[in-house]
């Protein structure tokens, strides 16, 4: 028998709720067409000031060639908002930039309802922009990065202008998930394995992404006022050239019997089993490890630098570090091993009260 983690998923559906308003629970091959939770209903929907404090929204993009990692996130907390942006030199083992910015409610920081086809996601700031948007008919996601030398603190400023292509690529994963604790419903869609084109100028260097490999994390919720997880994401390339990428959770997403752990490689998408971290908290650039239950993943992380969100805002307290390096190791899936070397990618070490 095929075990269940290598079923083919099935099609995403046409909306997040049934037309009774009950949440379409199960993970999925596909991009979600709008993240409509307004059509949940009953105990799923929570009164307008329940929604205020506990709709979540972000967009997370990652891109990497052998020789730089770069990433960018936009998040929508409906009260406050904030970004940040990360480049890693991956062969001197350097940051060469590393910057956040925290902003109000409203038109500074956008993140949309659709996740694929006519995503939009931005933030705008002195001296700083980034966002992320894909036309109705498009089949790339147009990336930018516009971060003054006010804001980098360094003599360089950081730009990136990048495109992440959807054509040719593996199918996103979507995952409609219930949330423990005082949360209610979560929505995420990711993707990796991504072709990535486009330049990056940051910390006094150039470099071209094309032929790079990246993906993206759109996630947006109703979720628990104290949320933790641990993540790990990753995108880069087999030995004979071939675009790999995978994403595991543990701790979040993981209700009602589904996960959003997933290996893509090529044009193919293999759901995976539930994931485990080992790693020490207090040293976060030790190395770490990333197994399933089943035994069919054996991933270990070198750490080259680590990206923190330390805030302590009252209403908000954030314990967010994000460690940038390289994945070497195996993924059985699909009836093969896969063998991983210096894979480019981050794990997350997350503890929220918002």
């Amino acid at each position: 028998m095929t075990p269940e983690r290598e079923l083919p998923l099935p099609p995403v559906p046409n909306s997040v709720a049934t037309s009774q308003g009950e949440p379409r629970f199960g993970r999925y091959q596909g991009e979600l067409r709008e993240v409509d939770l307004g059509r949940l209903k009953g105990r799923w929907a929570p009164a307008m000031a329940a929604r205020l404090l506990k709709r979540k929204r972000w967009l997370y993009t990652f891109a990497a060639t052998p020789e730089v990692a770069a990433f960018f996130a936009v998040v929508d907390l409906s009260y406050t908002s904030s970004a940040f942006a990360v480049a890693v030199d991956l062969k001197e083992r350097r940051p060469l930039c590393d910057v956040s910015f925290l902003g109000a409610p409203g038109p500074q920081a956008e993140v949309g309802d659709k996740p694929g086809a006519g995503l939009s996601a931005s933030f705008r700031t002195l001296g700083g922009r980034l966002s992320a948007r894909r036309g109705e008919d498009d089949e790339r996601f147009q990336l930018e990065v516009d971060v003054s030398r006010l804001r980098t603190g360094s003599l360089q400023s950081f730009q990136w202008r990048g495109e992440l292509l959807v054509a040719g690529g593996p199918p996103a994963l979507t995952l409609i998930a219930p949330v423990d604790g005082d949360g209610l419903v979560n929505v995420t869609q990711k993707r990796s394995g991504l072709l990535a084109l486009g330049s990056l100028e940051v910390g006094g260097r150039h470099f071209r992404l094309d032929g790079g490999v990246g993906g993206q994390d759109y996630t947006q919720g109703y979720l628990s006022r104290h949320t933790a997880w641990r993540w790990a994401f990753a995108a880069g390339r087999l030995a004979d050239g071939t675009p790999i990428g995978f994403n595991f959770a543990e701790g979040f997403n993981e209700g009602g019997g589904d996960n959003e752990n997933t290996l893509w490689v090529g044009d193919r998408i293999y759901p995976l089993a539930r994931a485990r971290f080992e790693y020490d908290r207090n040293e976060l650039l030790d190395p770490w490890r990333v197994t399933t239950v089943d035994g069919a993943v054996d991933l270990h992380f070198k750490p080259i630098y680590v990206h923190r969100e330390e805030k302590d805002l009252r209403l908000v307290v954030s314990h967010f570090a994000q460690p940038v390096g390289l994945f070497e190791g195996t993924v059985r899936a699909g009836g093969r091993t896969y063998h991983l070397s210096n894979v480019p990618g981050v794990t997350e070490d997350q503890d929220m009260v918002w």
